[in-house]
């Protein structure tokens, strides 16, 4: 079981990796995919990113699509540098 933190720290890092910042979006599914976690961890991880506004939520494409929240980048990337052993250079 990985801790909470690093739950939400590696959802932030694949979007922030991806590009996926404000208008730029991806479906939930992408966003959570490759984490071994349990799904209902997961999804409350998600929800939790969204209620603290690092994420944005919105239907697309009938599907909920999620982007990072570009006024909180420096937020995001101290969050993902604090749970994960991530190069600073990385998060340029």
């Amino acid at each position: 079981m990985i801790e909470k933190g690093v739950v939400k720290a590696l959802i932030l890092f694949k979007l922030f990796r991806k590009g996926k910042i404000g208008g730029s979006h991806t479906a939930l599914r992408n966003a959570s995919k490759g984490i071994k976690e349990d799904p209902k961890i997961i999804k409350k991880a998600i929800e939790k990113l969204n209620k603290e506004q690092f994420l944005f939520a919105k239907k697309s494409t009938g599907e909920i699509h999620v982007s990072l929240n570009p006024h909180k980048i420096n937020e995001i990337k101290y969050y993902i540098k604090k749970y994960l052993d991530i190069k600073v250079d990385m998060l340029s």
